[in-house]
C-alpha cells in the first residue's frame, strides 16, 4: 500500500516520488523509477480538475446561442446586456462503484449550488487531469465532507462504503455570467468543458400565443378537410376532385403560415 499525502497525492512504493494517477486506473507506472504501483483508490481521496475547452469569448458565444434558443424569450440574445463574467472551478464528488455487477459513476455537488441545475453537470473522463495547486485562486472550496457523501450514497443510491472503488474530488470549470434584460438581472452558468448552459431563472418564452396558434391551426385544418365533402355534396364526383385540389392548396398555405408565425429566432 502507498502512502497518501493529505488527500491529493499518492507516492511510489519504491522511490516515494509523487504519482500522476488517472481516474479509473488501477496500476500506475512511476515516471522516475519505472516501478508499477497498484493503486487502492477506495482508501484514498484523489483530486482532479476538468480541462476547460472554452475560453471567455467561446463561453460568451455559447451563452448567446442558448439565449437564441426555444426556451428563452424572442430576441434575448440581442437585447440582453452581459454585465460580468467570472471564471471558477466548482467542486464535485465523483464516486466510482460497482452495483449489481456493473461499474457506475455517481456525481454529487461538493459545495452549495448557486443554481440547482448545476447539479446536472457532467464530467468527461477524458478531460480529467491531476489537480494543480496553481488553480487554487479560481477553485471553490468544498463544503460537503466525505462522511456526508458516504451517508448520502448509502441512503439514496444504495451504494455501501465497501462497494466504492474510487472516491475523488473533481473541480469543474464554470463561467458565471450576470446579464440584464428589461431592467432585471439574471445569472447563467456555462460549462467551460462541454459548453452546456445552466440557468434557474431567465426570461422565458411566453407560451400562450403558441398554444393559441396550435388551436387555431387544428380548427383551420378541420374546416379545410370538409372542402372535398362539400364539393361532393354540391357537384357530385367532379366536385370531389375539385374539392381535393382546393384542400391541398389550403393545407399547404396553412402549413407555411404556421411555420412562419411560430418560427423561433435563429442564433447568429
Amino acid at each position: 500500500m502507498m502512502e497518501m499525502i493529505g488527500s491529493t497525492q499518492l507516492l511510489c512504493q519504491q522511490c516515494s516520488a509523487p504519482l500522476a494517477v488517472e481516474t479509473g486506473a488501477k496500476y500506475v507506472t512511476c515516471e522516475f523509477c519505472g516501478t508499477v504501483n497498484f493503486v487502492d483508490k477506495s482508501q484514498a481521496v484523489l483530486h482532479y480538475a476538468v480541462r476547460p475547452t472554452l475560453d471567455e469569448k467561446q463561453a460568451a458565444a455559447a451563452l448567446r446561442r442558448w439565449m437564441a434558443g426555444n426556451q428563452t424569450v424572442k430576441g434575448l440574445d440581442t437585447a440582453a446586456q452581459i454585465e460580468s463574467q467570472t471564471y471558477q472551478l466548482f467542486p464535485l464528488w465523483m464516486v466510482r462503484a460497482t452495483r449489481n455487477g456493473k461499474e457506475e459513476v455517481v456525481l454529487k455537488p461538493a459545495a452549495a449550488l448557486s443554481i440547482v441545475e448545476l447539479g446536472k453537470l457532467r464530467v468527461p473522463a477524458a478531460d480529467l487531469e491531476p489537480y494543480d495547486s496553481a488553480l487554487d485562486g479560481a477553485a471553490v472550496k468544498p463544503s460537503v465532507p466525505v462522511t456526508a457523501v458516504h451517508g448520502w450514497l448509502a441512503a439514496n443510491e444504495g451504494i455501501a462504503t465497501e462497494a466504492i472503488e474510487e472516491l475523488a474530488l473533481v473541480h469543474a470549470p464554470i463561467y458565471q455570467f450576470k446579464y440584464r434584460y428589461k431592467d432585471q438581472s439574471y445569472t447563467a452558468l456555462v460549462d467551460a468543458a462541454a459548453g452546456e448552459v445552466f440557468a434557474a431563472i431567465y426570461p422565458e418564452k411566453f407560451e400562450l400565443p403558441y398554444v393559441s396558434i396550435g388551436g387555431l391551426g387544428c380548427v383551420a385544418y378541420f374546416l379545410a378537410a370538409l372542402i372535398p365533402a362539400f364539393g361532393l355534396w354540391v357537384f357530385n364526383d367532379i366536385g370531389l376532385g375539385l374539392g381535393l385540389l382546393i384542400y391541398l392548396g389550403v393545407a399547404v398555405a396553412l402549413a407555411l403560415s404556421l411555420i412562419h408565425i411560430s418560427e423561433p429566432t435563429r442564433p447568429y
